[in-house]
Parts: C-alpha cells; sequence; structure tokens
C-alpha cells in the first residue's frame, strides 16, 4: 500500500516574499566574502606573522574574557532567575544594555569608569598598580562588557525552566544551597550553560569598538583579529577578506554546534533506553520477600515525635508520637503543600515553629531540618541513576561515597527496584520512579517524612503494588510521616490519623474509621463517594439551603449548623412515586450514569432537593428503563441519614 506523505503547508506570497527577500539580505554580505576570497593566497594571508599574533591575542583574550563572565555572569542569572528583590527589573536592563549600546559609546564608558581619570581608574592604579586602558587587560574588560549579557541572558532562561522542585527537593535531602547549585542546578541547566558560554566566546571573539575605543589598537598588546580585519582593509584588502573569511567560519561553527538552542529549534533527538513498561518489567513487580521486609530502624535507635505550631495562610497545630503516619486531605486551596511547605521552611506564606523529637528546627534552614520530600512526581534528578539518586542525600550528609552507595543499594533492593541502580529517571517507569523516590527519601535517615500526592500519577494496578510497598516501609519508619492525598483509599490504608484541611484550618483530626463513619466536612463525604448536604438541624431533620427538608432519625438540637451523610446505595430509585415508609421522597431527573466497580452510579437533579447520587445494579437500569434524562423518583429512609455537627 502506498504510503501518503503529510501535505506541506504552502506560505501565503503576501509573508514569502517578504521572508525571500530578508534571507537573501542576509546571505548576500557572506557570499560576498566567499566569492572575494583569494582561495590560493588564503593559506599565506592567514599564515602572515601579524595574523598569527593578532589571533593569538583575540583566543587569549576570548578565553579570559569567557572566565570572566562565567565568574560574574552565572551567580548574577542565578539571582535574576531565583530571587525577588527591589530594582530586579533596573538590573535586568542594565545586564541587556551592553547588547543595545553602540560598542563605541560602551568604550567611552568603560574608559570614564577605568581610565586613569575615571571613575575607579585612579583608585585602582594607586592601590594596585593596575592600569586597563591600552592594555591587554583592558582589552579583556572590554570583552567582557559586551559578551557576558549572553552568557546571563542565556543561562537565565534556562533557569527559568527549570522547576525548583528540584533544588527544593535536594535541599530536604540535606544539600547546603551550594552544593545543590554545583550537583543539581547546574548540570540541569548544562545545555544553557554551554549555549550562553559559546555565544559570549564568539561575541568576546569578534569584539572591535569598545576594544579599540578602550584598549586601543596596539600591535601584540590589544590588537585582536576584528582590529587587524580594520587595518588590512586599508593596506591589503585581500588579505582582510581572508580574515573575515576565518572569523565567519569559527562563527558558524559555534551556531552549528549549539544545534538550536539558542535559536529556539529543538536539537536532534538522542536515543535512550526506553522506559521499563509498568505491567510487563520483572522490577516493578516487588518481590514477595521485599515487600514483607520492613524500613530498616534508624542507626541509632532514635525515634522523633512531631510537634508543630503553623500560623499564617494555615493556622493549626500538630502532635503526633513516632511512627505515625497522617494523611492530610481537603479540596484545592485547601492549603495542604502550602502545610509540607511550611514545615520545610521554603514558603513564606506560612511559617511553622517545628520540633522533632526533643530538637527545636525552626531556626535551621531546609537542608539542616532533618526533614524530607518527596513530590507528586518524585523530582528525580534526570541526570543521576537510581543509585545516585538514592546515594544523594547521604553524600549531602557526609557519608563516604562507597558506603552511601553501598547503602543506597539496600534501599533499593527493599523497595524492589534493586535491578534498576543503573538506569536513568527516563529510562524506568511511573511506579518504578516513585519507589526510587521513596527509597531515597528514606535512605536520607529523615526524622520528618513529607509526600506530597505520591501516587496520583500511577495507573489503578501500580497505585495499588507501590501502596503496599509503602505501607510496609513506613511501619519500620522511626519519625512522623505526613501523606497528602485525593485518594480515600491511600487515607485509610496508609494512615493512622486523617487530617482533614479547609482554608488552611483543621476541620477534622481523628482516625480513619471516624473519619469515613462521621466526616465533618462535604468534600470528604464526597470524596469518599457519599451525598454530603450541609444544613440547619430542626426538631425533624434538617433544613437546606434550597429551601428543601430532610428528615432523619436522631436530629441535632435545633438551630445546630450540620452536615447530613447519605450512602449512595441507601438512595432508591423508582419510576413512580413510591410508597410505603420512606420519609424523604423527591422527583427529578437522571442527569448521568457512571459505572463504579461492578454496580452503576445515578446523578439525580431535583428542584426539591440537592444532586443525589445513587448507586444500583446494571440489572436495575435495565429494568427500569432509564437513561440520560428519564424522570424518576427518588427516596431515602430517615434510619439511613446520618447527621454531623459542623
Amino acid at each position: 500500500m502506498k504510503r501518503l506523505r503529510p501535505r506541506r503547508r504552502s506560505a501565503p506570497a503576501a509573508l514569502a516574499v517578504p521572508a525571500a527577500l530578508a534571507v537573501a539580505f542576509l546571505l548576500l554580505p557572506l557570499v560576498g566574502i566567499l566569492t572575494r576570497t583569494s582561495w590560493g593566497e588564503i593559506a599565506g594571508h592567514l599564515t602572515a606573522p601579524e595574523v598569527v599574533e593578532a589571533l593569538r591575542l583575540s583566543l587569549y583574550v576570548s578565553f579570559w574574557s569567557l572566565g570572566l563572565s562565567l565568574l560574574l555572569g552565572v551567580p548574577l542569572a542565578w539571582l535574576l532567575a531565583r530571587v525577588e528583590f527591589p530594582g530586579k527589573a533596573l538590573v535586568r536592563s542594565l545586564v541587556l544594555l551592553p547588547m543595545v549600546l553602540p560598542p563605541t559609546v560602551g568604550g567611552v564608558a568603560l574608559l570614564l569608569a577605568f581610565g586613569r581619570r575615571g571613575v575607579l581608574g585612579p583608585w585602582l592604579e594607586g592601590a594596585f598598580g593596575i592600569t586597563l586602558p591600552f592594555e591587554t587587560a583592558g582589552a579583556v574588560v572590554a570583552a567582557t562588557f559586551v559578551a557576558m549579557p549572553f552568557l546571563v541572558i542565556s543561562l537565565e532562561g534556562a533557569l527559568g525552566g527549570l522547576r525548583p522542585r528540584y533544588e527544593e527537593t535536594a535541599a530536604s535531602l540535606g544539600a547546603s544551597p551550594v552544593r545543590v547549585f554545583l550537583t543539581v542546578t547546574l548540570p540541569m541547566v548544562a545545555p544553557g550553560l554551554i549555549a550562553g558560554a559559546a555565544l559570549t566566546w564568539a561575541r568576546a571573539l569578534g569584539e572591535f569598538g569598545a576594544t579599540i575605543t578602550f584598549a586601543g589598537n596596539l600591535p601584540g598588546t590589544t590588537q585582536t583579529l576584528p582590529l587587524q580585519v580594520y587595518l588590512l582593509l586599508q593596506e591589503d584588502p585581500q588579505a582582510a577578506t581572508s580574515v573575515s573569511l576565518l572569523l565567519l567560519v569559527i562563527a558558524m561553527a559555534v551556531l552549528v554546534g549549539l544545534r538550536g538552542r539558542w535559536t529556539g529549534s529543538p536539537p536532534p533527538a538522542v536515543a535512550s533506553r526506553p522506559p521499563a513498561p509498568e505491567q510487563q518489567s520483572a522490577a516493578d513487580a516487588v518481590p514477595p520477600a521485599a515487600a514483607s521486609r520492613t524500613a530498616a530502624p534508624p542507626p541509632s535507635g532514635e525515634r522523633w515525635s512531631l510537634r508543630a505550631e503553623v500560623t499564617g495562610f494555615n493556622e493549626l497545630g500538630l502532635d503526633a508520637s513516632p511512627g505515625t503516619t497522617l494523611a492530610v486531605v481537603g479540596p484545592n486551596g485547601a492549603g495542604k503543600t502550602t502545610l509540607l511547605r511550611a514545615l520545610l521552611g521554603l514558603t513564606p506564606r506560612a511559617h511553622a515553629v517545628l520540633r522533632l523529637g526533643a530538637d527545636d528546627v525552626t531556626a535551621l534552614p531546609p537542608h539542616r531540618r532533618g526533614v524530607a520530600w518527596v513530590p507528586q512526581d518524585g523530582a528525580l534528578f534526570p541526570h543521576l541513576s537510581a543509585l545516585g539518586n538514592t546515594a544523594y542525600g547521604l553524600r549531602a550528609r557526609g557519608v563516604p561515597r562507597a558506603r552511601a552507595r553501598r547503602e543506597a543499594r539496600e534501599w533499593l533492593e527493599r523497595l524492589g527496584v534493586g535491578a534498576l541502580a543503573h538506569r536513568k529517571p527516563a529510562e524506568v517507569s511511573g511506579g518504578q520512579a516513585q519507589r526510587i523516590a521513596l527509597a531515597r527519601a528514606l535512605a536520607s535517615r529523615p526524622r520528618l517524612l513529607l509526600l506530597d500526592e505520591p501516587l496520583s500519577a500511577l495507573d489503578q494496578t501500580t497505585r495499588a503494588r507501590v501502596r503496599h510497598t509503602l505501607r510496609a516501609h513506613l511501619a519500620g519508619f522511626g519519625g512522623v510521616c505526613l501523606i497528602v492525598t485525593h485518594d480515600p483509599v491511600e487515607a485509610v490504608s496508609l494512615a493512622d490519623r486523617v487530617l482533614v484541611l479547609d482554608g488552611g484550618r483543621v476541620l477534622q483530626d481523628a482516625p480513619p474509621a471516624e473519619v469515613t463513619r462521621h466526616p465533618r466536612s462535604p468534600w470528604v463525604a464526597r470524596m469518599l463517594g457519599r451525598n454530603a448536604w450541609p444544613g440547619t438541624a430542626t426538631a425533624e431533620g434538617l433544613d437546606l439551603p434550597g429551601g428543601g427538608a430532610l428528615v432523619v432519625a436522631e436530629p441535632l438540637p435545633a438551630g445546630t449548623e450540620a452536615l447530613a451523610v447519605i450512602a449512595p446505595e441507601a438512595v432508591s430509585v423508582h419510576r413512580e412515586r413510591p410508597g410505603g415508609s420512606p420519609r424523604n421522597v423527591w422527583s427529578g431527573t437522571v442527569r448521568e450514569i457512571t459505572a463504579s466497580g461492578s454496580r452503576l452510579r445515578l446523578l439525580v437533579t431535583s428542584d426539591e432537593a440537592p444532586d443525589l447520587v445513587a448507586e444500583v445494579t446494571p440489572q436495575a437500569v435495565a429494568e427500569l428503563g432509564l437513561a440520560d434524562g428519564t424522570p424518576v423518583w427518588t427516596s431515602v429512609k430517615a434510619t439511613e441519614v446520618t447527621v454531623v455537627r459542623l
């Protein structure tokens, strides 16, 4: 069968013609150099003593300029990308200024700043004996002034695209800010750094205006290749063309080497080992021996309780004994992640007075608190293998390399992913990545473990498998673990207590069984799959906000704000108005039918009551002839309604 090629999109003539003219405009000067070059004499031109000397000086100046740009520009790029401070817009404008300023004006500005009669020139000469104008050092300063912005802009863009969670996770594993910068930030922005460095070097190599104005044109001292071209144009135009060709080739080589990193076009794809499939990889299935093992006890035998008072957006207190697992649940915006970040010391929105065991760690920076964090996607460092990721926290805490790798391998084995020790994060599946992230956190010997929806990105089968593994290893953890989750199964199966948040406040703090039986929040009730109707208690039951009423078997005192909880399976659905004992009967319309395991759930809307979810069998749906838009009657016995005081 003949394979059809995708049809190319043709450009409108109104755009194609000006675009072609623009390309011609940029290309013709290059064609001029190529056509006017004396190819038979190019070798002689490029090996002339004055050209060789200018080339040597250009390389010397450009590499020194690159080094100075890296020394000063990398911290400046990080500051602009990561820190908010007054005058940030002005500083960024100063970085961009040399790119739009005429080079000769830049040279004049340098002369007025660092010249013998400039602002700093006399002080530099008197205190250190340094004279910059008409010296090689002056040429380096001039090249750095015009070239460093390329490095800062490129690296700032790369840093801006790097989500801070990698650096925050590294800090939670015990890495100091400098270590995080050197071992996580720089490796992850290496393409942007290399691109900026290459452009900086190329720009420094071709600098002319600022150099000749500030440093002069002295052979062997400040006469670089661009200045040599300027002189040769007056004395030997053919030689000037040959040297210009050399500079053109160098510039094109830099651009080709960048492969689009500066221009925005994607680099060629690099083949890598595909991720191990979730269902087929032996490494993804937890061996029974590994699943039954619990986490290794702390080396010192210590166990750490948790006491925290959180203020700011969150206003709450936490008190948990060693080995406790708290599930933190609540609607979006309830303050769950803010709570974790407050305990880490990573957010200005909330402040935590935190005591772990006998130690008050409130004033300590994140890397010294002993609080490990596993964000939603695990935040495995992509440039490190699974073994390198797991050993990272141990190495940050000063454990020797061999011992750290040995302990890291043991943790990977405990969580059933030891066979993946030498794979990079891109080469493992989602379930495997989550177990590696958990191994990394536990291996760092934390006193408090924070898991932010660790299983949310996994499919149901993998989630159950990883949940089983997580439960086994939390059983032996010597500190307290907080798990943020939206999954009621996770909250019930993993936690000793469930902490319900809303608006940064605690609505309920109770064992999972109590929260399941008597949810204090409509959101939690719905998360558990129940109907939840807030209202005001009356002598017979509940007055609903929309004007309806609900009869209950055990009403609360009149006037009490309360929440009525109705299980979907307690709702009966009829095509005709039912008779008999039900005291709560409403007419409505089926608006949605969805599968829930082996049963079906109906969403019924009514003018007489809030939306109601009923759970029925497929056989009942068929017998009643239910479909979207079918008018029905629903009923709930008063004894099936649980009323909870809010």
